[in-house]
């Protein structure tokens, strides 16, 4: 049986993006964007918003994603997604 690390909602992948923020290690998301894409780099800030799912991070000064577009980050992923 295949096995992963998983987040069961926005506020432990932000924990998450977190700990990798302040360790300055890249991160490899897999995010679904109007459909699956891949980005990788630096998160250089995050944006707290109000409501937690339209949070975003900022990857190297350029990529902004929002937390519910995020399905995966450093292996760890969402646990309701099921295609991956």
């Amino acid at each position: 049986m295949d096995q992963r690390q998983t987040f069961n909602d926005n506020n432990e992948l932000l924990s998450f993006i977190t700990s990798v923020s302040n360790e300055k290690i890249k991160a490899s998301l897999l995010i679904d964007k109007e459909g699956l894409m891949r980005v990788e780099g630096v998160i250089t800030s995050i944006d707290k918003h109000d409501d937690i799912k339209n949070t975003s991070i900022t990857i190297d000064d350029k990529d902004k994603v929002l937390l519910k577009e995020i399905i995966g980050i450093n292996g760890m992923f969402r646990s309701d997604y099921s295609e991956c």
